[in-house]
């Protein structure tokens, strides 16, 4: 298992800088990484740049979706799609759900983090960082110690969702 606070020194250095900005990111950081941790792609130029949930939901190859939110669904969106029962979590999660991080300590209302269960790992994206194949545990310290599943929805039935309920998608005060 990875050291998850050394993670997020790496993730903030530079005032998260050589994190998310490609160029960067290969230059200042990448090498930084444990082993553990398999990057499949590097961070995006920032306009083409998605977090988390966008990936999950599988919008963030959407150049409409993309533009509208600068790459950001956010976690009140989520939540919203969980109270209407249009996602819905799981106990028995299967290849392809979503893993939902949180941390109940310091930001008990908030989901941290998603990602895409991937046989025995998890695929996700870091913050506007790189795209990461890697073992449950083995991410952040700062998404949280805890986690529960949800069904995934196909990325039509996603863009769906936004476009019926784009207007959850604000961020949450903080």
């Amino acid at each position: 298992m990875v050291d998850r606070k050394q993670l997020d020194d790496i993730i903030m250095k530079n005032d998260t800088s050589d994190w998310w900005q490609p160029e960067l990111f290969v230059k200042n950081t990448k090498h930084l990484l444990p082993p553990e941790l398999e990057i499949l792609t590097d961070p995006p130029a920032e306009a083409e740049n998605f977090n988390c949930f966008l990936y999950a939901l599988g919008l963030h190859t959407n150049e409409d979706v993309l533009k509208e939110t600068n790459g950001f669904i956010y976690d009140s969106f989520i939540k919203h799609l969980l109270s209407t029962g249009d996602l819905v979590k799981t106990d028995v999660p299967v290849d392809g759900d979503y893993i939902v991080y949180q941390d109940l300590v310091n930001y008990p209302d908030a989901l941290t983090h998603v990602g895409v269960l991937n046989g025995d790992k998890v695929v996700s994206k870091w913050a506007w960082g790189p795209l990461v194949k890697h073992e449950l545990w083995d991410v952040p310290a700062e998404y949280g110690d805890s986690v529960f599943y949800v069904k995934s929805v196909t990325p039509e039935r996603a863009l769906g969702l936004y476009e019926q309920h784009k207007t959850f998608n604000t961020k949450s005060p903080a």
